[in-house]
């Protein structure tokens, strides 16, 4: 009888313990992963052009974006998702580096560029006049280093695109 109140404790301790990490894991992992690996970079394409962007999907990821970013290597930037396309506002509270900063919309398709964008303009807000889904950050003289112009596509993995945009893919 012992021995079954010793297996039921060390069964009830084990699923407490196992239930705390599934918890723990659930609220804090992905700041975890961050904090010991770095923010996971992913390859897109802007026209021909491969690069690295870090991916920006959650309001806190939107809002602090490249801010005290101090450099950028120079195909690398920020990919900012958004759930559905609309009008959105970019400024440059607490950026340390000028940036260009291109509007993508569903079709994937460049509709705006801002160019050297400086960290000085802030409070100025930049907006596309066009709706968009994604907004890209590279280091400023981006868009006329690699040439890249409204009109020009913009290829996003599967697995990194909005589930309504994969569905569309599907048909």
């Amino acid at each position: 009888m012992r021995t079954l109140r010793r297996i039921a404790l060390d069964l009830v301790v084990f699923v407490a313990i196992i239930g705390s990490i599934f918890y723990l894991y659930q609220t804090y992992g992905k700041e975890t992963a961050i904090y010991l690996f770095g923010e996971s970079k992913n390859t897109i394409f802007v026209d021909d052009l491969s690069v690295i962007v870090t991916i920006a999907d959650t309001t806190e990821e939107r809002r602090a974006g490249l801010s005290g970013v101090t450099s950028l290597p120079d195909r690398e930037g920020k990919l900012f998702i958004f759930d559905e396309e609309g009008g959105y506002g970019f400024w440059m509270k607490d950026m340390l580096i000028p940036i260009d900063i291109f509007w993508v919309n569903n079709n994937m398709e460049i509709v705006h560029i801002e160019k050297n964008v400086k960290p000085e303009s802030y409070p100025a807000t930049y907006h596309s006049p066009q709706p968009a889904r994604f907004v890209l950050e590279f280091n400023a003289f981006f868009a006329d280093t690699f040439k890249i112009e409204v009109g020009d596509r913009v290829t996003i993995p599967a697995n990194d695109l909005p589930k309504d945009l994969v569905e569309n893919l599907k048909r």
